[in-house]
């Protein structure tokens, strides 16, 4: 089991706040793929360029929240990711009023920015440690983790796996005087260690093959068994994540062409961020209509969903220097 990231939570903003914040995050001694800082909302007096001139130079990776979505600032998004690779942002999207305005931004980023953008279908603003759909609640203020786990879960070993990470967020606690505000116990991948091998190991066969949906609601059912087993508190998602280009197995079914737009999107009522890290060629209609089932997907399941879309300009392949290549799905 890693510590994919320690992710502090703010419920104020302001450089002092923010540099404090840095050096504890700084501070922590256990290995960690990231450590990050989530701000809360932006209050509407700020301007995004306003906040990221707040944001200290160094490794750490910061969230400016997120922005409603009939926020004007949504305007800025293009520009405030073009200033750093560390920052980034997300919509929240309530209803069908604002899609249009939304899919115009997105239709703007470059490659590497729209990495570090995403919407989030939700009631309200998550406090979750997986970027871009972290943000402050603006009542909280301590530190969360999410993990990469999928070689201890292919081996059973979910609940002994949080418990170790309980400790070692308890451990920190004490280290650096943040309060430890618990675990987003989400099922992610990263490159080789991959969820579409768990899922075709468990189901016997490919995906996306009859079975898989129960497969990935058996999955997300040990998660919240063994969160409950492990008296975690499990923040934000807490469900199987299905990133394309950071999975090695599930980026090769979309080359292949054996996972489409229809697939994924069919995976995603049974899965957190199905439709995630993945490249769809640029339709202002498609994305819209796209987004508009989306929502009602969202509105059935009752869960917080995150859509993460690398827009595409003719390119079968995107290439990226975090990523490598983000395939260019089918959408049939």
């Amino acid at each position: 089991m890693r510590i994919r990231a320690f992710t502090a939570f703010l419920n104020r903003t302001s450089r002092d706040i923010i540099q404090e914040n840095v050096e504890k995050l700084t501070s922590i001694k256990v290995e960690a793929f990231s450590k990050r800082l989530t701000l809360p909302h932006p209050s509407r007096d700020l301007t995004l360029d306003k906040i990221v001139d707040m944001l200290p130079q160094g490794d750490i990776l910061f969230s400016l929240g997120g922005l409603r979505d009939d926020d004007p600032r949504i305007e800025q998004i293009p520009d405030v990711l073009s200033t750093s690779n560390n920052v980034f942002i997300h919509v929240l999207l309530k209803n069908h009023d604002n899609i249009s305005t939304i899919v115009k931004v997105m239709s703007k980023l470059e490659p590497e920015q729209a990495t570090r953008f995403a919407i989030l279908l939700n009631e309200e603003f998550l406090l979750s440690p997986y970027y871009p759909t972290s943000s402050g609640d603006g009542i909280h203020k301590g530190f969360g983790m999410s993990l990469i786990y999928v070689n201890e879960v292919m081996r059973g070993e979910i609940t002994s796996s949080i418990i170790k990470a309980k400790e070692i967020g308890e451990k920190v606690e004490k280290d650096i005087g943040l309060r430890f505000l618990g675990i987003d116990p989400s099922i992610s991948p990263w490159m080789e260690e991959s969820v579409g091998d768990l899922i075709e190991t468990r189901l016997g066969k490919e995906l996306f093959s009859p079975g898989s949906l129960s497969v990935i609601k058996e999955l997300n059912n040990d998660i919240m068994t063994s969160s409950v087993e492990a008296g975690i508190n499990p923040l934000g998602f807490s469900e199987l994540m299905l990133p394309i280009a950071e999975d090695e197995t599930l980026r090769k079914r979309v080359l292949e062409g054996k996972i489409t737009l229809t697939h994924l999107v069919a995976m995603s009522t049974a899965c957190v961020a199905g439709l995630d890290m993945v490249g769809i060629e640029y339709d202002l209609k498609l994305y819209t209509d796209l987004i508009k089932d989306l929502i009602v997907i969202h509105f059935l399941k009752k869960r917080p969903y995150g859509i993460r879309i690398i827009p595409s300009h003719g390119e079968e392949k995107i290439f990226t220097k975090s990523f490598g290549i983000i395939p260019v799905i089918k959408t049939v």
